[in-house]
């Protein structure tokens, strides 16, 4: 049986939930069966040498969003390597990688949608628009993303498949003690640790975040933590000191070893008011996390009130801080709330789970490429 070649476009392989589903796809995936190869048009970074290290090949473009340099690059690359399938996410690559992949070409081409967009972009319209009947499939990361492209891009519905995001359950075994963990990381383990880990962007809500910190009793005595880099650190950094708390939250920056910071968690906070499909979510709920999160549609595709996460209104301070207050000072529903959480990931949103999915979509499309 034919080795499929599998070329995986991404702008870069930094940090992000993109990156990390690339990731998860090269450690997923039989090598038997699939060859991957991972391409970032722009830059790589810590994903990049994971996937290495993986044992998946990483070829790094160096160009900036130039089509004129980036298409005619990815077209030689698809031909000298024989690509067979190409799966191309966020708007510019997967136009730059579609376009390529239809000069040379290419049996099966797929794009990848992982983001809720606030608005319409005419010309972003008209080429999906065009391009969708040269394109086999779509993947979407969740229903909400599937529900908004299907709408605005008119994609049929059989063409656009869910596949939600999977996390490698065994990279985030719960803690035997919590306690280690903390003073591993140089906390102090006799206090509660609670924070979010995530791109350092407005829309992911840290805003809400510092304002339920600053109104909480401090006899709660937690250390708040925030893990991540992006191009709004500095009004994430803002937000924290505009209400006051800035010296209370310890900013650790890009950090890879999640599994050890969330060993350490006592609470997962996420107020995010814009996901697709929410990657460290399902990482802190993979860990056995107690979680408080907005009830965003992405979130709620994964967290379930009362069930394996405690959820609140978006862009609601005061009910995070009710969330946080009631979830730290109750050990046990903390407790039992993140072991349902991490038995729910496993059942649904698992590295195998996710791994089976999308390989039985790319042998579909291989075998219906000609029809």
């Amino acid at each position: 049986m034919k080795r499929l070649k599998i070329l995986r476009v991404v702008i870069g392989l930094n940090q992000g939930g993109v990156q990390q589903g690339v990731l998860n796809l090269c450690r997923g995936l039989n090598p038997e069966r699939f060859e991957v190869i991972a391409c970032a048009i722009e830059n790589g970074g810590a994903i990049a040498a994971e996937i290495e290290k993986a044992g998946t090949e990483v070829i790094v473009l160096g160009h900036k969003r130039q089509p004129w340099k980036t298409i005619p690059a990815l077209a030689r690359l698809m031909r000298e390597r024989g690509i067979d399938i190409v799966h191309a996410s966020s708007y510019h690559s997967s136009l730059y990688a579609r376009i390529a992949g239809l000069m040379v070409r290419v049996p099966v081409l797929i794009g990848y949608e992982h983001v809720v967009f606030d608005h319409r972009r005419r010309l972003r319209v008209w080429l999906n628009r065009w391009l969708e009947p040269r394109t086999q499939a779509f993947t979407a990361v969740g229903e909400a993303v599937s529900t908004q492209v299907r709408d605005w891009y008119g994609y049929p519905r059989e063409k656009v498949h869910v596949v939600h995001n999977g996390v490698d359950i065994a990279r985030f075994r719960p803690p035997l003690d919590r306690g280690v963990a903390k003073r591993a990381l140089g906390l102090d383990p006799a206090r509660p640790v609670a924070g979010m880990i995530c791109r350092l962007d407005e829309e992911k809500g840290h805003r809400y975040f510092f304002e339920a910190i600053r109104t909480l009793d401090p006899t709660l005595d937690a250390q708040w933590l925030v893990v991540g880099m992006g191009r709004g650190e500095a009004a994430v950094r803002a937000a924290a000191q505009a209400q006051g708390i800035e010296g209370s939250v310890q900013f650790l920056g890009l950090r890879r070893d999640i599994p050890d910071l969330l060993a350490a968690f006592d609470l997962y906070v996420f107020p995010t008011l814009k996901e697709g499909f929410p990657n460290s979510l399902l990482e802190a709920m993979a860990a056995g996390c107690a979680v408080a999160a907005s009830d965003f549609p992405g979130n709620l595709e994964v967290a379930r009130h009362e069930r394996n996460a405690l959820i609140v209104p978006m862009g609601d301070a005061a009910a995070l801080a009710g969330a946080i207050d009631r979830l730290l000072r109750d050990p046990e529903l903390a407790a039992r709330l993140g072991a349902q959480a991490r038995r729910d990931i496993e059942a649904e949103f698992s590295l195998p789970v996710y791994s089976r999915k999308m390989a039985a979509l790319y042998e579909t499309l291989w075998a219906n490429r000609r029809r």
